[in-house]
């Protein structure tokens, strides 16, 4: 589902302190965050949902390291053109996050009409925009050394608000306000505060979750 490819370090939410060797790789802790999380998510939809839904979900997360690696040709062209191999080797950092997360938010909402967006359709939804958040900020505290203050903060505040809206609320719209809000909340017990780019991303993705919604109350007028 998702190449193995270099990946350079994805700024979150947690300061990244370790690094890990697989054969002759060299990744961050939050790059092997990163692709453990895509997969667990991919096979929790696979199990939960239908085979059409970890499909979609793996496109986007392809998508999303495809445009996240190759954003260095946006943010740094001149590189690019000097040394194309630098391109093995690095990514657009931040500004690449962003465009990746936009990107296959945008795809998603381009498949909406091969994917309902009514019943337990929207809670497929829920679970993919959530459960990637989550998943991530626990790896990355259990794969990092910070601060214990932070790393408890972390992962009771993000598992009790993931079981919360997973289990009681069944809009899209309202469960990632929460959620949005809480890790909004929880950023303030880490090392790079609210500023940083796991808020910004959770913002972009509320966006998106409130869109689909939005889609599938007019799809249930026209019904």
């Amino acid at each position: 589902m998702l190449c193995c490819m270099y990946l350079s370090e994805v700024d979150y939410r947690v300061i990244n302190t370790d690094w890990y060797s697989i054969r002759a790789l060299t990744l961050p802790a939050t790059a092997i965050a990163l692709l453990i999380t895509f997969f667990i998510v991919w096979l929790i939809l696979r199990l939960q949902f239908s085979k059409k839904w970890s499909e979609a979900y793996s496109d986007a997360a392809f998508t999303f390291i495809l445009v996240w690696k190759f954003s260095l040709l946006v943010t740094d062209f001149k590189t690019v053109v000097a040394q194309p191999i630098s391109l093995l080797y690095f990514n657009g950092g931040t500004v690449g996050v962003f465009l990746g997360a936009i990107v296959a938010s945008l795809q998603i909402w381009r498949k909406r009409q091969k994917l309902p967006l009514q019943g337990h359709h929207v809670m497929a939804y829920s679970w993919a925009i959530i459960l990637t958040q989550s998943i991530y900020q626990w790896l990355v505290v259990l794969l990092n050394d910070n601060s214990t203050t932070s790393e408890i903060t972390t992962l009771l505040v993000l598992s009790v608000l993931t079981i919360f809206i997973l289990w009681k609320m069944q809009g899209i719209k309202r469960g990632l306000i929460l959620y949005t809000t809480g890790l909004s909340i929880v950023a303030f017990f880490q090392p790079l505060g609210i500023w940083q780019t796991a808020v910004g991303i959770s913002l972009v993705l509320l966006c998106l979750g409130i869109i689909l919604e939005q889609e599938g109350i007019k799809e249930g007028g026209k019904g």
